[in-house]
């Protein structure tokens, strides 16, 4: 029995109407819209009868980087995917099924649209789907499917206005990454109510870091060799390349030097990728449906965003992460599942070439719905079903320069490819060229041979341009300017504005903050001054080398958030520090805020692997690399800042100079007699003591403007600043050791090797706003110069106890200092952080300068700077 018969025997609940849904289907100028409007409300006047449409539930998984001949399924050499072979014998299995581009993005929107990427446009990073787009989800919410928003992208432009629903729980679990699919089929399913499931998994993409149970299913064999050595000998020279193909979101030309030999391990990291995908999501998604009782009036659909290249040429990953315009079959080739046991048939293998826009229609076939107006796609069911109806088309492709990744100059390429079944013509937009392959000859498409066959060339580069036409941008109704790109919108403003004086401000993050998987609680967020319902538009720049990344992007809310992200995004978001912008509104570009940068750092959740010698060899290249150019940078700006303090200085009038200098010496005149009574070295001791803590305080008001200008002089390197400040304390603390006791005693080496690793744990791990980890130094030295004044009238040990008490005091009105300042916090994390650099300043006191005091004379004579004095207590240096 066909699939038409089927339907007409199963019924279903009359449809709830969701009247947003509709009047945006009224708002398209669809008529088929309207019709379906009609009937809806007629649906709603006439009641449930008998005769119910069709309604089966529907989940549509959508994998990224997933290219099928890897599949068993497909005639794979390896045994990768278990349950998505059974899936497949089960269902319907297309072994031509290709995207409409070869990134995430434009992939993705023309399954939910049915449109081409040139005509939904949104195929640069930043671009929205124009709200009166009608997609799937909004033709389903129509008929009464309930679509949760369980998609982990959806916080981004590209992914805006997709017609899904709210989710009240969706924040609570996106950052668990499968659950939340799970949760839902297990926990929020309501009988009677059909529901539309769209999830998409990320974790085929790069790094390719399957873990070792699945590795060690295929890399043995990457690595097979006659004798034992030679196959160690191998993984060895291959350890530094898998390391970075293993912790990469990114791989660029010229990033590491792979070649052929390094195939078959590139392939057994992928097919592990697809081994783990297949048990542990496949494998669990059979089980449940089946244990809910979803398996017999579910309709599950399996495909892809694109496919991915695994050095077929000369690159690993695709147009994104490698960031060079391509469309070869290796990139657009995606998986093609339709699996809906006792309504579809089971085993068939479709072998015509078809593409993601026809996912859309089929559903819509299915569920005897019309197509949105201008669907581009067509119902697959007459191929399912083996009958007439069905009408063989070229295919096209478009892609930018390098996807999401393109810079300025990358938006305005596109490449474009037109394939049929047995050519294809791909064009390469920077340098205006075409390449034709024959399939039948050379399906690796390794060969041009556009010179033998001109003829081929010029109908298929007639048949690309119609296309081209064909698929211009999409024009809605109410849309006044179909020329105009997605770009901000202007109009009457008011609010920031007026509230400014049409400077924005940026409340949050502060500039030079980093900001923590926990403590960001898995969402990044933009805080500025203005109101809601304006239209900002953000100017970003991020990431460096490979991973940078600019442009402009448009927002509505003053305080927006992106997120929550699972774990492994945010870690791959890490990697595109540093994360600056500005935000300015678009009829006032002349008044930009100022730039803000801020950092990620990595989850817990994400913690990486161990690598080989040979890449933490690289990664230290890369790290002096840096290194180097941070600490010019320091010096550039810390210097011009010195100059800044000098100039400011040289404003003083000479005369009030002189009062000030007058004022000194009389002051010192006054206090003579009493420093005569007390002791020259305890005054000096403590007169450095309290003007220590004068000045710590005295700068609390004043440092995040200082810091913010440093931040501009140095580039952003000023987040350094603390590790370098720590690094010369430390070299200065270890030279004086050495000056004192060179090797006659081991002790002080010992204590300083123990606690330096404490102070590079405390810079890397607590004190993640860089500013905080000049506390490292600074309240180390608040306990020094305390321990100093006190062990004059106190035994060691007591004015160690007292000198720690009195910083942790100190530390704690520093907090209730900023407390009372506007736009400043008291934090508890502080407090801590000022006592533990109290504390460590304290023992590399005790246990390594005091030692090595003691140690001077041993062998050596004293220095007459270093003479001892005796106040008749304590001896101490004069």
């Amino acid at each position: 029995m066909s699939s038409a018969a089927w339907r007409k025997l199963l019924t279903g609940r009359w449809p709830l109407v969701n009247l947003q849904s509709l009047r945006k289907l009224f708002l398209s100028g669809s008529t088929r819209g309207i019709w379906s409007l009609i009937v809806a409300l007629f649906a709603l006047s006439a009641g449930p009868s008998a005769g119910a449409p069709f309604r089966p539930n529907i989940v549509l998984i959508t994998i990224d980087t997933f290219r099928p001949d890897h599949l068993s399924y497909y005639g794979y050499r390896r045994q990768t995917s278990p349950q998505l072979d059974a899936i497949s014998a089960e269902g319907v299995f297309f072994r031509q099924a290709f995207s409409s581009s070869a990134w995430t993005t434009p992939g993705l929107i023309s399954i939910l649209t049915s449109l081409y990427a040139p005509t939904h446009e949104v195929d640069i990073r930043g671009r929205r789907l124009d709200p009166r787009a009608i997609t799937l989800p909004d033709l389903l919410v129509a008929e009464g499917y309930r679509a949760p928003d369980i998609f982990f992208l959806t916080e981004i432009p590209n992914f805006s206005n997709l017609g899904l629903e709210i989710y009240d729980r969706r924040e609570e679990l996106i950052d668990r990454g499968d659950e939340i699919l799970f949760h839902w089929l297990e926990e929020e399913v309501v009988a009677g109510e059909p529901f539309f499931l769209y999830y998409h998994y990320r974790d085929l993409h790069l790094p390719y870091k399957p873990g070792e149970s699945y590795e060690s299913l295929y890399l043995p064999d990457a690595f097979d060799a006659p004798l034992g050595i030679l196959s160690a000998l191998k993984r060895f020279l291959a350890a530094e390349k898998m390391a970075v193909v293993k912790k990469s979101v990114m791989i660029t030309r010229g990033l590491m030097d792979f070649d052929a030999r390094d195939r078959p391990w590139i392939d057994a990291l992928y097919d592990a990728q697809i081994r783990r995908l297949d048990e542990e999501f496949f494998g669990r998604l059979r089980r449940t449906l089946e244990r809910e009782g979803l398996d017999e009036n579910t309709l599950v659909i399996i495909s892809a965003d694109h496919g991915e290249e695994l050095f077929d040429r000369d690159l690993i990953g695709h147009v994104s992460t490698f960031k060079e315009g391509r469309l070869y079959d290796e990139l657009t080739r995606i998986p093609l599942i339709f699996w809906f046991p006792g309504v579809l048939p089971a085993g068939r293998i479709v072998e015509e070439p078809v593409q993601c826009i026809d996912v859309a229609p089929t559903i819509l076939d299915l569920l005897d719905l019309p197509l949105a107006q201008g669907m581009q796609g067509q119902s697959l069911l007459p191929l399912i079903e083996e009958r007439d109806g069905w009408t063989q088309k070229p295919l096209f492709f478009e892609t930018s320069a390098a996807g999401y990744t393109a810079d300025e100059e990358q938006y305005r390429q596109r490449f474009r490819a037109v394939r049929t079944e047995r050519w294809k013509l791909i064009y390469a937009g920077p340098d205006e060229a075409y390449a034709l392959y024959d399939l039948d000859d050379d399906p690796g498409e390794l060969e041009d041979v556009g010179e033998e066959y001109p003829q081929m060339v010029d109908s298929l580069r007639v048949l690309l341009n119609e296309w081209i036409l064909f698929s211009q941008r999409r024009v809605y109704r109410g849309q006044e300017d179909p020329s105009e790109e997605s770009r901000p919108q202007t109009g009457a403003r008011s609010g920031a504005a007026d509230q400014t004086g049409g400077k924005l401000e940026i409340l949050f993050p502060q500039d030079g903050d980093t900001l923590s998987y926990q403590g960001a609680d898995h969402t990044i967020r933009l805080q500025w001054d203005g109101p809601d319902a304006e239209t900002y538009v953000i100017e970003y720049e991020i990431g460096e080398g490979a991973y940078h990344l600019e442009g402009v992007t448009t927002e509505s809310r003053s305080a927006p958030g992106y997120g929550p992200f699972q774990a492994n995004m945010w870690n791959a978001l890490v990697l595109y520090n540093p994360w600056k912008f500005r935000v300015y509104l678009p009829e006032n570009p002349q008044e930009k805020s100022d730039w803000v940068t801020f950092y990620l750092t990595s989850s817990e959740a994400g913690k990486e692997e161990g690598i080989s010698l040979l890449g933490v060899a690289l990664m230290a290249r890369h790290a002096v690399s840096r290194g180097i150019d941070h600490a010019g940078n320091l010096i550039w700006g810390l210097g011009r800042g010195a100059v800044d303090l000098y100039l400011w200085a040289g404003t003083v009038p000479a005369a009030d100079l002189s009062a000030y200098a007058l004022l000194l010496v009389i002051a010192g005149a006054i206090l003579w007699p009493y420093v005569q009574r007390w002791g020259v070295a305890r005054c000096r001791a403590w007169s450095v003591a309290l003007l220590y803590i004068a000045f710590v305080y005295s700068t609390i008001a004043v440092m995040p403007a200082v810091w913010k200008i440093l931040e501009a002089y140095t580039q952003g390197s000023i987040r350094y600043l603390g590790i370098l400040a720590v690094g010369l304390a430390a070299a200065a603390i270890a030279g004086g050791v050495w000056r004192r006791i060179q090797r006659r005693r081991w002790g002080p080496y010992v204590a300083l090797a123990f606690i330096v690793p404490i102070y590079a744990y405390l810079l890397n791990r607590y004190a993640v706003f860089p500013s905080e980890r000049l506390h490292l130094v600074e309240y180390g030295f608040m306990g020094v110069v305390l321990f100093r004044a006190l062990r004059i009238d106190f035994s060691d040990r007591a004015a160690y106890i007292v000198s720690f008490v009195g910083t942790v005091l100190i530390g704690l009105g520093d907090e209730c200092i900023q407390w009372v300042l506007p736009q400043r916090f008291f934090e508890l994390k502080d407090v801590q952080l000022n006592a533990l650099s109290g504390g460590l300043g304290l023992l590399i006191l005790r246990f390594v300068v005091q030692p090595a005091e003691e140690g001077v004379g041993e062998g050596t004579e004293r220095r007459p700077e270093e003479r001892m004095v005796s106040d008749g207590h304590h001896t101490f240096p004069e």
